[in-house]
């Protein structure tokens, strides 16, 4: 399918439904694809796609970051983030400052959707109105910090998401050690001695917002994270 369109979702069963629907909108060779990090790599290598369709909750909090490390290995490929649910448009812009061109939103109407994929088939950018609406406040964004302290917000993100240690590495594809001294780092930050304190620092200063605490693993049950009781009395507080 050289030349054609890849759906990376791991809604299979939507498969069919999305590849007819986008191939009423004019896409073409349309196909799908569940598979994740070095599989999807191979998928990509194999399939030589024109443009690529990411489900902006594919990765959860990390999808920004996996499509930012798949254009480093593919840079002359086109990545699109859709959005069928409602993503945070706090984390949406990250897609933008990762170098993902265009984000397509169903949450802005249907027709704005369509107009932003019709926009996409054509090779042309198209960043939903409230991601653009944030990315032109910080338009320099990128250049201003260096990779250790994207790193350290992304950290940051997870840490409020209930995220252990580990998980927080396989998702970033760090270490353990770095984790944990990014994580001391970050304590260092804001004066807070533990994960609680962080997420209620962070809380008082919208840093993150309730949007932003939804990514968890969709397998489970929030009760059946061990962090997630205190990280919600913690927000309770707050409120």
């Amino acid at each position: 399918m050289a030349g054609g369109t890849l759906i990376v979702s791991r809604a299979k069963k939507l498969f069919p439904h999305y590849k007819q629907r986008l191939l009423e909108l004019g896409f073409t060779d349309v196909e799908a694809t569940g598979e994740e990090r070095e599989s999807l790599n191979m998928v990509i290598n194999e399939m030589k796609p024109r443009l690529v369709l990411v489900g902006s909750a594919f990765y959860q909090a990390a999808t920004p970051f996996r499509m930012g490390q798949l254009l480093k290995r593919f840079p002359k490929l086109t990545i699109a983030a859709v959005s069928l649910h409602e993503f945070p448009d706090s984390l949406a812009v990250w897609f933008i400052w990762r170098g993902v061109k265009s984000y397509v939103n169903l949450w802005d109407g249907v027709d704005e959707f369509h107009q932003g994929l019709q926009a996409v088939r054509e090779g042309k950018e198209y960043i939903s109105p409230q991601v653009k609406k944030l990315r032109d406040l910080f338009p320099v964004w990128p250049q201003m910090y260096d990779d250790t302290t994207k790193r350290l917000l992304e950290v940051r993100v997870l840490l409020c998401n209930g995220c252990s240690a580990d998980s927080i590495g396989a998702e970033l594809q760090l270490s353990r050690k770095t984790v944990y001294n990014d994580m001391d780092r970050l304590y260092d930050t804001f004066h807070v001695r533990d994960r609680d304190d962080l997420v209620a620092k962070a809380w008082e200063l919208q840093l993150v917002t309730e949007k932003d605490m939804r990514f968890l693993d969709r397998r489970r049950e929030p009760e059946a994270l061990p962090e997630w009781a205190a990280v919600k009395q913690k927000m309770n507080k707050m409120r």
